[in-house]
């Protein structure tokens, strides 16, 4: 066969080109990109189980970032682009949603809890009950105390509503070491460098929280409840809302449950 006139030839070259660009970015191909999904930091550890269960089953993968909730808040609304949103609160999902920001399916996922940590080496190690610990609070017994930025992260917030419930909020600031989101505060309160830290009750299933001190549960009267919001941010990725759905079935309702959470999914339209 004779080949091609060179204009021909560069004509095929482009036409493939062109072909081979429709199909990159085709829905089908785009689809199939793995989910961003935007996780406030209390459910790191949960919410990575529930990913690898998700992946197991499906062969999908989920893409997690982890932070405040606040911070995603505000990127989401920059037009960061998040497909899925674990919120740990609802005062976020309704900013998003009152900023003009289209919120295809939200559901209150679950509650957490938080609760006071002792680490080992602390001058409180030992300490198993409610009212010492409060005690040695009051009475500045301790070195520091860790906590959430309560601006931006819910679990700080409701550290700190339990504080104030308990009469001793007013306390030496110059003791606070304040985390910027639940994660962090769990990781400074394991640094050696506090006596006291509060933190999620689902960090208190990690095996370094477990043998590193004692978790003393904070009663759930003592703060307002800490929703954990769901939150679907488009439908262009099939993968996450496949990745939505799975969240509220009751395998993940059980996964919840095996981290310290109570399940209270309540589907908003």
């Amino acid at each position: 066969m004779a080949p091609l006139p060179p204009t021909l030839e560069c004509f095929r070259n482009m036409l493939r080109m062109v072909i081979f660009l429709l199909l990159c970015f085709s829905p089908a191909v785009m689809a199939a990109d793995p989910p961003l999904v935007a996780v406030a930091s209390n459910m790191t550890q949960v919410m990575t189980a529930l990913a690898d269960r998700f992946q197991a089953s499906t062969q999908v993968k989920i893409k997690l970032s982890f932070g405040s909730t606040g911070n995603f808040t505000r990127q989401i609304l920059q037009g960061a682009p998040y497909q899925v949103f674990l919120a740990a609160d609802k005062k976020h999902v309704d900013m998003l949603r009152d900023n003009g920001r289209q919120l295809l399916r939200t559901a209150e996922f679950a509650r957490g809890r938080i609760g006071f940590f002792i680490p080992s080496d602390s001058r409180l190690t030992g300490t198993t009950d409610l009212s010492s610990i409060v005690d040695a609070i009051e009475f500045e017994n301790y070195t520091r105390l860790a906590i959430a930025n309560s601006e931006i992260a819910p679990y700080g917030l409701a550290a700190e509503q339990a504080l104030n419930n308990a009469g001793i909020w007013v306390l030496n600031r110059n003791k606070l070491l304040v985390g910027e989101n639940a994660a962090q505060t769990v990781q400074f309160s394991l640094s050696g460098a506090v006596d006291i830290g509060i933190i999620p009750a689902s960090a208190a299933f990690l095996p370094v929280v477990k043998e590193g001190g004692n978790f003393v549960l904070i009663p759930e009267t003592w703060h307002q409840p800490i929703e954990q919001y769901l939150v679907l941010l488009t439908d262009t990725n099939p993968n996450a809302v496949r990745f939505y759905d799975f969240l509220l079935t009751q395998e993940s309702r059980q996964i919840l449950i095996e981290y310290g959470y109570t399940p209270s999914i309540l589907i908003n339209k």
